[in-house]
């Protein structure tokens, strides 16, 4: 399977936990835990340094309004 994007950046989920942690997963089962609070602009540049770009993204209502 392919994990890359048109611009040959691997895909990675974003998902939020209700508890307000999150988890980005990334190809071949790779997973990075961030604690509550985390904002959205450090996971981002956390999949920018490995490499990877947030195809999807799964935040609740008062996080999805966060841009860091």
């Amino acid at each position: 399977m392919d994990y890359r994007l048109l611009n040959g950046k691997p895909r990675a989920t974003l998902i939020q936990r209700f508890d307000g942690s999150a988890v980005l997963l990334g190809p071949k089962a790779l997973k990075f835990e961030f604690d509550i609070g985390a904002t959205l602009r450090e996971i981002q540049t956390k999949a920018d340094q490995l490499g990877w770009v947030v195809a999807i993204e799964h935040l609740h209502k008062e996080r999805e309004g966060i841009t860091g």
